[in-house]
């Protein structure tokens, strides 16, 4: 059966979107926070800074390394295609989305020479460029395909219409990335220490309580954010459940399949315990009655549900390190390394992301519907 654009569409047509151009800053600091992670130890080198341009090829790397770097770059490269050919002629809409993703890889190879922890190489900067080349070309024998349409087709079947809702789709996308971590609690951010016990003061004579209590809480507003942020972004109310479902049951699988692939047996449910389980039930219990509330109330519940999340994180008292989880796993290296510090950086970022989308949804809402909007 061939996908048709909803009927609200056919008068006017559909807009395009801007899906990819959202994207594209977000991707860049994804990729950011994987290369500088932990951003400490900065110090002034002890040779030229752009020595590192004249080593020999290759020099220190392994094919597993050079695979993820190209690979890092392909939604880069693919992205940056899409959003310049909607204002660019081909040919040079190819050339940037070429260029500027090499740009990128130049300036973080030299910022990594003032990082102990790290080595810049130019093998990296030739295997990002390869990479987002491959993104940019694959993107652009794809863009004129029907799949292409039948996406465009989905977007504005299911969701409002809008940049900002385009925005909004990329933030829940991004937020996946929280979730790459297999040792952090399903639909949670804040990560229990699996190094030395750490002494804190708590507010309750029972610790270990007060310890689970912030653990559910964390995931269960967490869900519900998520769920809700969704339901502002869908066009209609039928799509609800399903959508719902279909976020529940993704993070569950990726879950499920990255602590499969990537922990040792005896911590394969590390994400999950029963107080990260009360949590979430609780959560998606709630969910039939926010459900029944008109959209610019579940906006108001999502801002509310993200500051009290960022309460619960600020008053967790313990501290991982980025050595600490590396027991759980059933291999290390600064590759994992990099993978845990992309889920811990974006879930710092994330709840901030999210506001500037429902902020910006608020302003809209008031211009179009006046002061009395609420």
């Amino acid at each position: 059966m061939t996908l048709q654009p909803p009927i609200r569409l056919l008068a006017r047509g559909m807009q395009q979107t801007r899906i990819a151009g959202h994207f594209v800053p977000l991707y860049a600091l994804v990729i950011l926070s994987v290369s500088l992670y932990p951003f400490s130890g900065w110090r002034w080198p002890n040779q030229p800074v752009w020595a590192f341009l004249g080593y020999t090829l290759p020099y220190y790397k392994t094919p597993l390394d050079d695979t993820l770097n190209i690979l890092a770059y392909v939604p880069l490269g693919a992205s940056l295609l899409l959003s310049l050919r909607q204002r660019l002629h081909p040919v040079p809409a190819l050339a940037l989305a070429w260029l500027l993703p090499s740009q990128l890889s130049f300036s973080i190879e030299t910022l990594q020479v003032f990082l102990p922890t790290r080595v810049a190489s130019n093998l990296d900067i030739f295997n990002n460029s390869g990479g987002a080349l491959l993104g940019a070309i694959g993107a652009w024998l794809l863009a004129a395909k029907p799949i292409m349409h039948r996406l465009a087709v989905l977007r504005h079947s299911w969701f409002r219409d809008g940049t900002h809702v385009d925005y909004g789709l990329v933030v829940i996308a991004l937020w996946f990335i929280t979730q790459l971590d297999p040792s952090i609690p399903l639909f949670g951010v804040i990560v229990p220490p699996h190094g030395l016990p750490q002494p804190f003061d708590a507010p309750i004579s029972d610790p270990s309580l007060f310890l689970r209590t912030l653990e559910g809480l964390n995931a269960g507003l967490n869900l519900l954010t998520l769920s809700l942020l969704l339901t502002v972004l869908l066009a209609q109310r039928r799509f609800m459940v399903r959508g719902i479902a279909i976020l529940i049951t993704l993070t569950l699988l990726l879950k499920l399949a990255l602590a499969g692939m990537l922990l040792k047996p005896f911590a394969l449910f590390q994400w999950l315990n029963w107080p990260i389980a009360i949590g979430l039930l609780s959560g998606i219990l709630l969910l039939p009655l926010l459900l029944r509330l008109r959209r610019r109330w579940r906006a108001l519940l999502t801002v509310l549900a993200l500051c009290f999340n960022l309460i619960v994180d600020a008053l967790w008292p313990l501290r991982e390190t980025p050595l600490s989880a590396l027991k759980l796993f059933r291999w290390s290296g600064q590759q994992l390394l990099n993978f845990n510090g992309m889920a811990h950086t974006i879930a710092d970022i994330w709840p901030f992301l999210t506001l500037l989308f429902l902020l910006r949804y608020f302003q809209l809402e008031r211009a179009r519907q006046g002061k009395t909007w609420l």
